[in-house]
């Protein structure tokens, strides 16, 4: 074998290594954060810590802090996943409809859904930890969709179509926005209501207030 060949060979060898610990990296980061969603759920937010999480995943909690600074990062990060998640719900109620009211109302209930389904994400998101929406997104996460986005979007294309009754494209964005947040907080805040309530309620809350805003 030529020096050359093995000097090819031994490159190969030394980047699969690094590839596999790349990947050993990810796994470790997710399954940390994996593990902090359920304490979170558990916990809530004011007994949560790094230390039940290091406990959590078998490892100390000087590995925790090799990918998350502190108790805040972790928590930033696992709400910047939940941003990911959350655009991607709102698009695909976007996709489903060729009008305004057919956007709105999918994107709405797309909404609804994500926070039923993904309670510790909508909470840090959007409730206890509303500072996180207008923190700077680290590397990696510049593209994330997130509500408003999409919303505006729909609501500018529906004036533009003359679908919406003429008015500033805020207020119709701020008044569509609470109206689906009011609903998903009470629902997480109080659980009072059952996820099929919360949808029925949807429906009658839309109905009502497309009447409003539509032409």
């Amino acid at each position: 074998m030529s020096e050359s060949t093995g000097s090819t060979r031994g490159g190969r060898i030394q980047q699969r290594s690094l590839q596999r610990r790349a990947q050993q990296k990810l796994d470790l980061r997710r399954t940390i954060l994996d593990a902090a969603i359920k304490l979170f759920e558990r916990e809530g937010y004011e007994h949560f810590s790094l230390r039940q999480v290091a406990e959590a995943v078998g490892y100390s909690a000087t590995t925790i802090y090799q990918h998350f600074t502190d108790k805040d990062d972790l928590l930033y990060h696992v709400a910047l996943d939940g941003y990911t998640m959350f655009g991607r719900h709102l698009q695909t109620g976007y996709d489903t409809g060729t009008t305004s009211r057919e956007r709105l109302h999918a994107s709405g209930l797309a909404y609804v859904q994500f926070g039923l389904s993904y309670p510790v994400h909508y909470r840090l998101m959007f409730m206890q930890r509303g500072d996180f929406f207008h923190r700077p997104r680290p590397s990696g996460y510049e593209d994330v969709l997130d509500s408003l986005a999409v919303l505006t979007r729909i609501v500018q294309e529906g004036l533009n179509a003359g679908e919406l009754r003429p008015r500033p494209a805020g207020d119709l964005t701020s008044l569509l926005w609470a109206s689906v947040h009011g609903l998903v907080s009470l629902a997480l805040a109080t659980r009072f209501f059952e996820h099929a309530d919360v949808a029925a309620l949807y429906e009658r809350h839309m109905e009502v207030l497309f009447r409003e805003i539509f032409v």
